[in-house]
């Protein structure tokens, strides 16, 4: 209960220390890949442009461009460390998610705990880095929309790139820790929803990540028509080319939040557990088997007390059938087939 001093050992712990974390090797790899990415996305972009006269670019900037790309870089390194470290000391602050999917459904159903450590690789961070670029790009797309839409031209490429970067960046602590990294411990920590209502089960990180994820391309699609309704045929990839100056760079940043996110994973997985337990109660599987098992078969026994019909009304129609000439009886509808959402629970 809230408030109470509880003693908690987290039966998952084992486990989730077998599991394989991202070594000090593959950590470096990555932030050196990603200081990669953003210096060729950045100057391989600009020399496209310079080379096809879109933009003409001096060449006596390059160093001092570069060392700002590095600085970017190293700075993201350091805030990503700081988050972290802050997520894993206080985890109330990344339930935003939580709160979120407890009043969509309207504080109905269970919630428990049932978590599947897996292994860490930088295939995993090339991924989620590309799903939090376009999260943080569609809404900074969507902060400023309505701003783009004026009369653009080729001059104003990098300009209202620079801008939309910008205000990715400014929204991007927040967005990082509210819709990123919140979702994503939620999915790791294996908290599920059984809902009452729909008789159904979902991975409550799972559940958030896919409306964000949709929200979001959805966002990038209707911005980029827009955009190109604006700009008319004569220019169709002047929308493209504001996005992908952001895009290029930020995936870089976010790269590098992933990266140091999966080196404090385990940690702030296990943090967040605890305090799901401890603040709201959650069982776990490990802990509480039989309670979980009895919610689940509870509902599909239910499905079944509502789908099947009782034996007595079975037997009348039966007898009732009998009686009627057979020129009176209408065939019976084929029944439809239901079957219940929530999957058998595991062992």
């Amino acid at each position: 209960m809230m408030g109470e001093t509880k003693v908690y050992s987290n039966p998952y712990k084992q486990q989730f220390d077998e599991a394989e974390s991202l070594s000090a090797g593959k950590v470096i790899l990555g932030l050196i890949a990603s200081t990669v990415i953003m210096l060729a996305s950045t100057w391989g972009l600009l020399t496209i442009l310079n080379f096809s006269g879109v933009y003409s670019f001096d060449t006596s900037r390059f160093l001092p461009y570069t060392s700002y790309m590095l600085a970017a870089s190293a700075g993201s390194v350091v805030l990503a460390l700081l988050l972290c470290g802050i997520l894993t000391k206080w985890p109330r602050t990344v339930s935003l998610s939580l709160h979120i999917h407890r009043r969509a459904k309207k504080h109905s159903g269970d919630y428990f705990l049932s978590p599947e450590p897996k292994n860490e690789t930088l295939g995993i961070a090339f991924r989620r880095s590309l799903y939090g670029s376009i999260l943080i790009v569609g809404i900074a797309l969507t902060l400023l929309g309505f701003e783009l839409m004026v009369e653009l031209n080729t001059g104003d490429l990098i300009f209202l790139g620079t801008v939309l970067m910008i205000v990715s960046i400014v929204i991007l602590p927040f967005t990082i820790m509210l819709l990123y990294f919140g979702p994503w411990l939620l999915k790791d920590s294996g908290l599920f929803h059984l809902d009452t209502k729909d008789r159904s089960l979902s991975n409550v990180g799972d559940d958030v990540e896919d409306i964000l994820e949709f929200f979001a391309g959805v966002d990038i699609i209707l911005v980029w028509l827009e955009l190109t309704l604006r700009v008319g045929t004569e220019a169709p990839w002047i929308p493209i080319f504001i996005i992908i100056v952001s895009l290029g760079p930020l995936f870089s940043i976010i790269l590098n939040f992933t990266i140091v996110f999966m080196a404090f994973k385990r940690r702030s997985t296990l943090s967040m557990m605890r305090y799901l337990t401890t603040e709201f109660d959650v069982p776990d599987m490990a802990s509480s088997p039989d309670y979980i098992r009895s919610k689940v078969l509870a509902l599909v026994d239910r499905e079944m007390l509502v789908t099947a019909p009782s034996s007595e009304t079975a037997s009348e129609s039966s007898d009732e059938l009998k009686s009627k000439p057979e020129s009176d009886v209408e065939p019976e509808p084929k029944p439809k087939s239901k079957r219940a959402k929530i999957p058998p629970p595991p062992d």
